[in-house]
């Protein structure tokens, strides 16, 4: 007889029970059982497990009883011997829902996450209603990396219980993760409407609009949040962000110097309102900031890094080697360190050394992506070993697929193969992602003339010394190329 058909019974009398001893035994269950629950709620989990194994001596098949043995056993923190304890459960009642829901939240503690979702899921059959189950679900299953269950789990959260602030947050940020902006700004700006103090909604949309490609609107959503709450650092790091993104290098630097004001050994906020220093090439204000917080900080690799990062786009060239040096001579494990230093050198013309250097990096990090592209491209400009060079931007591409450097430098080393047509169709991606680099269109331009197409390498050309008007060798391919009314495109 079950443990619920037992309960029944005794409430209700003699009524059902066939014998005497039958009576007895079963009133000597319900009794342990009894003294099992007052102990457990009492927390006196020892000796609530030994009155719910009399209980079971007594009614061996009681599925309720093995759930209870199981839910002493999870507050016991004694996981394997409470699986086991629900499992039995489950034998003797498979669809014993206290089982299930203890069994599903014991997998989730684990980082079962898949068990837990199938014993969620077999809930959900049997309660397609349940809010508890459905938000449980939405959860496992981003931790499972399944955005569409969430998504789906969420969108019926909405419809069936009303959406909340919480819930539209919740399925605004899971749109975004797939990429779907316009759906997560949808969702987000509810959410803000429900709660227009949420210092994090605004935060969620200002990062959402960043990723659809709009920094004016997360910008502004960035400083709403400021005014909400000045005191927060790292909304001045989201704001900075933004306003760069535009090139408003003033805003940008306001924001970097009033978090150093509040965080001044934040090392991020020293770097972005270095990188805005460069853009403006304002290079000593640079200089100076860094001197400062060396002074403040202590001398790091991470700031002589960034003093060589000022000094080589002054054009300091053997200044910026020294920094390096030193970077790497305060921190010889630094794999930036070693890379920047491997590109200075090869900037100087010190080919061997760079390329040791940048072989160090590889060594301390194998999966380096820049120095993986640095050393195939400098082998693919020599038009040497350009199958293993190649197979080194290949790695790098295959690390950061939309990289449009790394693409080009692969677009290149086809080029230097011989492969022209493979060239072209990487180098007018690289283009598309990085359409202010004048390399890129030279080569786009070289690999255009082999292929006798003279207009689309004339425009590629003409484009590379819009951005950069001192190319000499650039003007002197024009030249190379027939007259306008001569040329001929090979389709």
């Amino acid at each position: 007889m079950g443990f619920g058909v037992l309960a029944a019974a005794l409430s209700s009398g003699c009524a059902g029970l066939h014998t005497a001893s039958r009576h007895a035994g079963n009133r000597l269950a319900y009794e342990a059982y009894l003294r099992g629950l007052i102990h457990e709620r009492r927390a006196q989990l020892p000796e609530a497990l030994e009155s719910y194994r009399a209980a079971l001596a007594q009614d061996r098949d009681s599925a309720h009883l093995h759930v209870r043995m199981g839910a002493a056993y999870v507050k016991m923190g004694q996981a394997d011997q409470a699986l086991t304890a629900f499992e039995r459960a489950l034998s003797l009642d498979p669809e014993n829902a206290d089982a299930l829901r203890w069994l599903a939240m014991l997998y989730a503690s684990q980082g079962r996450v898949d068990d837990a979702i199938a014993v969620y899921e077999r809930l959900q059959a049997r309660d397609p209603d349940d809010r508890f189950i459905l938000s449980t679900l939405a959860d496992l299953y981003v931790l499972r990396g399944d955005l569409p269950h969430a998504v789906r789990m969420y969108d019926q959260l909405i419809r069936d219980v009303g959406g909340s602030s919480q819930l539209h947050f919740n399925l605004g940020v899971l749109y975004s993760r797939l990429g779907r902006f316009d759906d997560a700004i949808a969702e987000l700006s509810h959410a803000f409407e429900l709660s227009p103090e949420a210092v994090e909604i605004r935060v969620a949309l200002g990062v959402t609009y960043e990723m659809a490609g709009a920094p004016g609107k997360a910008a502004a959503h960035y400083e709403a949040a400021i005014a909400e709450d000045p005191f927060n650092a790292r909304l001045y790091h989201h704001a900075a962000r933004a306003h760069a993104a535009q090139r408003q290098y003033a805003e940008a630097a306001a924001n970097y110097e009033t978090a150093l004001d509040l965080t001044p050994h934040d090392l991020d906020a020293i770097m972005g309102l270095v990188r805005i220093r460069i853009a403006q090439q304002q290079y000593d204000r640079a200089q100076e900031l860094l001197a400062r917080k060396m002074q403040e900080m202590g001398a790091s690799a991470e700031l002589y890094v960034a003093l060589g990062i000022v000094l080589r786009e002054a054009d300091q060239a053997e200044d910026a080697m020294r920094a390096f040096e030193h970077a790497v001579a305060l921190k010889e494990e630094y794999t930036q360190a070693h890379f920047y230093l491997g590109a200075q050198l090869d900037r100087l013309g010190q080919k061997a050394e760079a390329r040791l250097r940048l072989q160090r990096v590889l060594a301390l990090d194998a999966d380096h992506p820049d120095a993986l592209n640095y050393l195939g491209y400098m082998d693919a400009e020599a038009g040497e070993h350009l199958t293993e060079a190649k197979q080194l931007i290949e790695r790098a591409v295959a690390l950061d697929p939309q990289n449009g450097a790394y693409l080009d430098s692969l677009g290149w080393v086809h080029y230097r193969l011989g492969d022209t047509a493979r060239a072209i169709v990487l180098l007018e991606r690289a283009a598309e992602l990085m359409d202010d680099d004048p390399v890129v269109f030279d080569h786009l331009g070289e690999a255009y003339f082999r292929q006798h197409e003279f207009d689309a390498a004339r425009r590629n050309w003409d484009r590379a010394l819009e951005l950069d008007p001192n190319q000499a060798e650039v003007r002197a391919k024009l030249e190379r190329l027939p007259p306008l009314d001569t040329t001929v495109s090979t389709p």
